[in-house]
């Protein structure tokens, strides 16, 4: 199974693939691209015998052969002129199609990837910023490819054309050959170096972000760190630049005297063939094509070096990631349950993010019934947050298991599981949709149906949201729209948490702090209504997680469990804790104290 730091696909692989992407994109398009751009190297060629004759009929020939020539010349040169507008037109049309594919491609890969382990690994980081870099530039591969292939043929038809002069003048291509191993060899330096340099590419766009954004520009005037976010940004860059700086001016030197030996030898046949028995069509010939050869082994090692490119920081990346995304299905073999008769268990689980040696859960081990409200509490970095992630499959555990009526939670695959989830999170997404679809994406099947988003918006107490807005639901939200209305945090909040309102019946709602951005007593009231209803309703057969800070919302869970240094250290009700004088009961009287609420 391919890993983030697993070493990358070849080029040719990648090249294939990438091949088969854009036949799937677009067939018609890409076979026209592809004729019109190689097919243009032949009349091309063709334009220096055409003008070598229309010498020779000049200086001896008759009037029919100046005539004939200077026909061949124009309808050579009009043909070139016509298969390159049309191969350009081409390359444009599939380059759009391609890269609207390309993306969505990329997209597809990177969220079909199970768990969010990955993004806390800085190989897979590394990789996969260059990836999202080059993603809109994988679609021009194909015109560069089509464009190499083409300065091939030319190159080939040209030697061809040289050769007929004397067979020695075929060693101009051997001439050739160190500016193209140079080329080669320059290439892959820099996109070696490229990985080097992706900490500080990734710093300087934060730093930007941080000094182009409103929210923080807030704190960076109070503070006046606004120069010290510049310099910051200033430096990042011009590390990045003094290591690819370094190399680009090293591997610029060889190529440059690898070209000066090819101009040598190029003006040396001239020089041979003048001055010996070749004949004026010869040298204008030689001349032609000759000053062509240049231009056409220029364009090979750019089209190649530009392929190098999309091989290297694009292809083979995409490949890669397919390959992980592949791999990522992992062993889950059972169906999800439907119901939930006894409830989830985590049995003496540990784990710890990718690449520190920090536990954040160790060894927890918790009954969470069926039918039951249960609230986790405890200080920051004590493990809660990381507790819901494992449950919604987020992560798996590094050690233990997690069974849902006996049946290991490994062995369930992820997408299955999360359908018979919902939940609303601290770290919520802002979709700047209609609000009526924002809602409606916490249960896709049923994001249309408007009695669905109805009572998502009552149970999230989100009505007088709703009534605020000038077109209630069918309001744009955010303000990338002209007319996109901008909420507040807490606003955004409430959408978000009607949003893990919409499934109706799901066998775990995970609420890890999801009224955070609203007040004490409106969250107490959105937690209470909520716990009444799952209580009325007699819904055995689901679990309501709720974490958070705030003790007079969790005082009313069936369940509280209390974390503190990466384990459970409490559990039961509120009047047991309280009873019990423990952790939970001196956090709730430091907030009984604060807030003045009553115990």
């Amino acid at each position: 199974m391919p890993r983030e730091d697993h070493p990358l696909p070849s080029s040719w692989r990648a090249l294939g693939r990438i091949l088969r992407l854009g036949w799937t994109a677009s067939p018609g398009l890409i076979a026209v691209a592809f004729a019109t751009t190689v097919g243009a190297a032949l009349p091309d060629v063709l334009v220096a015998a055409a003008l070598a004759w229309l010498a020779e009929a000049v200086l001896f020939g008759g009037q029919v052969d100046m005539i004939t020539a200077a026909v061949l010349l124009g309808a050579l040169a009009a043909l070139s002129w016509l298969l390159r507008v049309v191969g350009e037109r081409a390359n444009r049309r599939f380059a759009d199609r391609a890269a609207v594919f390309m993306e969505a491609h990329v997209v597809r890969l990177q969220s079909g990837i199970p768990s969010l382990e990955h993004h806390e690994r800085p190989a897979y980081v590394n990789r996969v910023q260059l990836l999202r870099d080059h993603a809109d530039t994988l679609s021009e591969v194909y015109q560069y490819l089509f464009q190499a292939i083409g300065a091939l043929l030319r190159l080939g038809l040209t030697m061809a054309l040289l050769m007929t002069i004397h067979p020695l003048l075929g060693l101009l291509c051997l001439f050739a050959v160190p500016t193209a191993l140079v080329s080669h060899w320059r290439g892959g330096v820099e996109h070696a170096l490229q990985e080097r340099v992706g900490h500080h590419e990734r710093l300087a766009r934060h730093l930007f972000l941080l000094g182009t954004k409103a929210s923080p520009g807030r704190e960076l005037r109070v503070t006046r760190a606004r120069e010290r976010v510049r310099q910051g940004r200033h430096q990042a860059w011009a590390a990045r630049h003094r290591i690819m700086s370094r190399a680009r001016w090293t591997t610029a030197a060889w190529q440059s005297a690898a070209l000066a030996v090819f101009s040598c030898a190029f003006v040396a046949s001239v020089v041979w063939v003048a001055t010996g028995t070749g004949s004026a069509a010869d040298v204008v010939l030689l001349l032609t094509a000759g000053s062509r050869l240049a231009q056409y082994i220029g364009q090979t090692l750019r089209q190649v070096h530009f392929l190098r490119t999309i091989w290297l920081e694009g292809g083979r990346r995409l490949l890669w990631l397919e390959e992980l995304s592949a791999a990522s299905t992992g062993r889950s073999v059972a169906a999800a349950p439907e119901r939930m008769r006894s409830g989830i268990t985590v049995e003496n689980v540990s784990f710890g993010y990718p690449g520190t040696d920090r536990r954040i859960l160790d060894g927890v081990s918790l009954h969470l019934p069926a039918g039951a409200v249960v609230a986790v509490v405890g200080e920051n970095g004590a493990g809660k947050s990381t507790l819901v992630k494992l449950l919604a499959k987020m992560y798996e555990p590094d050690a233990g298991r997690i069974l849902v009526d006996g049946r290991d939670l490994a062995d369930v695959p992820a997408d299955a599981w999360r359908t018979r989830l919902s939940g609303a999170f601290q770290d919520f997404a802002r979709f700047e949709y209609p609000l009526r679809l924002s809602i409606g994406l916490g249960d896709l099947p049923r994001a249309d149906d408007g009695e669905a988003v109805g009572r998502a918006v009552e149970r999230a107490d989100a009505r007088a949201l709703v009534e605020r807005l000038d077109r209630g639901l069918d309001t744009q939200l955010g303000n990338t729209w002209a007319d996109g209305a901008e909420l507040s945090e807490g606003q955004w909040q409430k959408v978000a948490l009607a949003r893990g309102y919409m499934r109706d019946h799901p066998l775990l709602l995970l609420l890890d702090e999801p009224a955070s951005a609203l007040d004490a007593e409106t969250e107490y009231l959105l937690f209470e209504r909520y716990a009444e209803r799952a209580r009325a309703l007699k819904h055995r057969d689901h679990i309501t997680l709720l974490v958070s800070h705030r003790f007079s919302t969790v005082r009313m869970a069936d369940l509280i469990v209390v974390m503190d240094g990466a384990r459970v250290i409490e559990q039961g009700t509120h009047a047991e804790l309280m009873e019990f004088g423990g952790r939970y009961a001196d956090l709730y009287g430091i907030q009984a104290r604060a807030y003045r609420i009553e115990r």
